[in-house]
């Protein structure tokens, strides 16, 4: 299955902040989205970063005082992977392992076209899996019927 088709089943938009957002709006947006993750994207659209849960878990313990009020880019990973929407979910998987990051955006002509979670992999994955077992048992049937 290609990434394309992950993304239809997605809700339309991309959750992000501007690089000069704070940490406590960027928090907020995740909060209110219910997402792990916003995007820091420039004004046209183009990644600068990804700040999780985890970047503002990481930040929390070394700033505890004042993390709220920087700027979300200053505690984003800047050295984020990417897909694109004709990558298989099977190599998006394994980037996010590899990488160990939990939402990989996914980029076309420089932009940010979505992102895919490890969320949006496990269904894919569990769905692909219930069709393939469910094909097998039909097989299987099939042969022990015809005998």
């Amino acid at each position: 299955m290609r990434i394309s088709e992950l993304l239809h089943s997605k809700r339309a938009g991309i959750v992000h902040v501007l690089p000069s957002a704070s940490v406590a709006a960027a928090v907020l947006l995740m909060q209110r989205e219910h997402v792990g993750a916003v995007l820091v994207l420039d004004e046209e659209q183009r990644l600068l970063g990804v700040l999780s849960e985890r970047d503002v878990v990481h930040g929390l313990a070394s700033d505890p005082g004042s993390l709220l009020s920087r700027k979300a880019m200053d505690i984003a990973r800047a050295d984020n992977a990417f897909a694109t929407r004709d990558d298989t979910v099977q190599s998006v998987m394994e980037l996010m392992t590899v990488t160990r990051a939990r939402h990989i955006p996914i980029v076309e002509f420089g932009r940010v076209t979505g992102v895919v979670s490890i969320g949006d992999i496990v269904k894919s994955r569990l769905a692909e899996k219930t069709q393939e077992n469910t094909v097998l048992q039909e097989l299987v049937r099939a042969r022990f019927f015809a005998h």
